[in-house]
């Protein structure tokens, strides 16, 4: 048997699986660019000093 043989017949690991999945990983940037853009916001939101009458 040759050594590309064996590999072959190796189980594939849980993460790499993950990683090989186009759509979880467009996902998961959509999800993490929302949550950073939104928690960015309301940061810059709750900093802006109050309007003078």
């Amino acid at each position: 048997m040759s050594e590309n043989d064996e590999r072959e017949n190796e189980p594939v690991p849980q993460g790499q699986k993950w990683f090989d999945n186009i759509w979880l990983l467009f996902v998961l940037s959509l999800l993490i660019s929302t949550l950073i853009y939104n928690v960015w916001g309301i940061i810059d939101l709750i900093n802006v000093p109050p309007a003078p009458y």
